[in-house]
This record gives structure tokens, sequence and C-alpha cells, in this order.
């Protein structure tokens, strides 16, 4: 009567995604830690820029700092290519995501640069550039959890910027007070 009793094996276990999959787990995690905050997915910042962004969170339902995110599939290019992309950004905080637990082999030369925090900081002045890490849940289900916490950037003179963006685009998720 063949396998019937067989285990099912998950094909999908340890294999990547779509980076877009990973806008909503990095979205949902910024959510926990921002209050009523306004996110958007893949839109220009600044809007005279001309630079699509992966993710652009404003925190305070839009009156407060912005959140800057640019996702990539591994934590190497993370802290490589995203690093050097993401610090271009003019923004409060700046951050970079990737896809790791479950979804893609452990780096573990990836994981002793990102432990030193070398690429992550500036070469001079205030700030962190945070670390997101999208993971494979049970179910199949994409989570993410902050590895790095972002630092606050000195960003001088954008309020008018996002209010002028804020004004201007709609929110793919956003919060009433």
């Amino acid at each position: 009567m063949g396998d019937r009793g067989a285990k099912i094996i998950n094909q999908w276990k340890n294999a990547p995604v779509r980076e877009e999959r990973c806008y909503e787990p990095i979205a949902n995690c910024l959510i926990r830690a921002l209050i009523v905050p306004k996110i958007y997915f893949e839109r220009i910042w600044p809007r005279s820029n001309h630079s699509k962004i992966d993710i652009v969170a404003v925190d305070r339902a839009g009156t407060g700092d912005i959140h800057v995110v640019e996702v990539c599939r591994t934590l190497k290019e993370a802290l490589t290519k995203g690093v050097e992309n993401i610090s271009k950004v003019p923004a409060h905080y700046r951050w970079v995501g990737f896809q790791g637990e479950g979804l893609l082999p452990y780096d573990e030369e990836a994981e002793l640069k990102l432990l030193s925090e070398e690429p992550l900081l500036p070469e001079s002045g205030m700030g962190r550039i945070g670390v997101i890490e999208v993971i494979r849940m049970a179910g199949n289900d994409l989570g993410a959890n902050i590895k790095v916490k972002a630092e606050r950037f000195k960003a001088e003179n954008i309020s008018m910027l996002i209010e002028e963006f804020v004004n201007h685009e709609k929110a793919d998720i956003e919060f009433k007070e």
C-alpha cells in the first residue's frame, strides 16, 4: 500500500524566499518597536532623491522619527551592499534586513563580522545601523527579530521632508491613535 505513514519532509526548509516576502515580517518587527507607526513598502525617500527604499516607517502616526530599511538576501550582503546603500539615506534610524535562520545556511564569517559591529558604525558621529533577521517559523510562516538595535543618527532638516512624504504617500500599514 505504499509508504502512507512516511514523514512528509518540508522541501522548502532552509531555502530562501523572495525578498518582498520579508517586508511584512520586518514591518511587524518595527511595529512592535515603534509607537503608532505608518509603514510604506518600496517608496522613494526622500521624494526628491529617486532612490526606492524597501521599507520606510514613520513613527507616531507620521509625525515622528523616520526609519528606513534595506532588505538583502544574506547577512553578508546586508553588511556590505545593504549598509553601503542605507548609509546614504537621510533618516533618524537606518536598518538592514536579511534572510537568516531556517531560510539560508548559517554564515559564521558574516556572524563574526556582525558581532564586531564595525560595518554598522559611521566613520564619525553618532548612530548605528540596526540589523533585522527574517526567520522561518513553525507552519512555514516568516517572522523577524532585531539582532542589533539601530541607534539614532543625526538627521538635520528632514522634518519638512517627512511631513511632505506622509501627506503625499498612502501608508501600506497604518494604525490610528
